[in-house]
């Protein structure tokens, strides 16, 4: 049974850092965070002027073919000219050649106002392109540490699970499967020491009779808080356990 226990506080260390690296490889770093926002955020700006730039692009080509055939019906109205007699006539068609000319002005000024407007969007344009290339350089170096990082806690964590495997071989069946399935529904944590009546668990205090048995024996114990295998902690350490996810775990206990 000491034993047993003994390996179960070994086991519950090497448990507690392959999650500690876990949380770790999950936790991405807030420079990386922030570049990748950023990065999208002058993504989807970039996308939004690119749209508008190719929509007033459409609309001044469509004007320019509308005004070279107004510009041509202008002139062989002009044309026409020669060839009227009637005073009446040549009235009504001088009216109309000031319209077309009229109307060819407006075309002219909404030509030129969407290609001052294209050069601005396209000088804005510019600018963001420079700032993203700016900062997807960043966000690459950023996320290149960071996958090293994952590599090389991937590479710790292979070490310990196999660790863990020799470790488990050492345990009697029974109590490792208790262990494993208070666990899994505890943050983790599946045996617990107590100190001064206090389970480290749940950091609830155990009954009188219970914490006086605990210290007589090495038999397997169970809080009645929250269900963790429990041992006397002066007994196997003198040293505090100073574990964070033993904090954690309280959520769930």
């Amino acid at each position: 049974m000491q034993e047993d226990i003994v390996r179960l506080i070994e086991l519950q260390k090497i448990d507690l850092e392959i999650l500690k690296l876990e949380r770790s490889m999950a936790e991405v770093p807030e420079t990386l965070k922030k570049a990748k926002e950023k990065k999208e955020n002058l993504e989807g700006k970039l996308a939004s002027l690119t749209a508008i730039i190719e929509e007033k692009e459409g609309q001044r080509k469509f004007f320019e073919e509308e005004l070279k055939e107004e510009i041509k019906r202008l002139k062989q109205t002009q044309a026409r000219l020669t060839n009227i007699r009637g005073t009446r006539e040549y009235q009504i068609l001088l009216a109309e050649i000031e319209e077309i000319k009229r109307t060819n002005k407006q075309k002219e000024e909404e030509i030129l106002k969407l290609m001052e407007e294209i050069e601005k969007l396209t000088e804005e344009k510019n600018k963001i392109e420079e700032e993203l290339n700016k900062i997807t350089q960043i966000f690459d170096e950023e996320n290149k540490k960071f996958e090293k990082l994952c590599q090389r806690l991937k590479e710790e964590i292979a070490k310990l699970t196999e660790k863990r495997v020799q470790m488990t071989k050492k345990i009697s069946s029974g109590i490792l499967k208790k262990y494993e399935m208070i666990r899994q529904k505890k943050g983790g944590i599946g045996i617990a020491p107590v100190d001064n009546g206090v389970c480290e668990g749940c950091h609830m205090t155990i009954p009188p009779q219970l914490y006086i048995e605990i210290q007589k024996d090495n038999r397997f114990y169970e809080c009645p808080h929250c269900k963790r295998i429990i041992y006397f902690k002066r007994y196997y350490h003198q040293e505090p356990l100073e574990e964070p996810n033993l904090k954690e775990a309280k959520a769930s206990s």
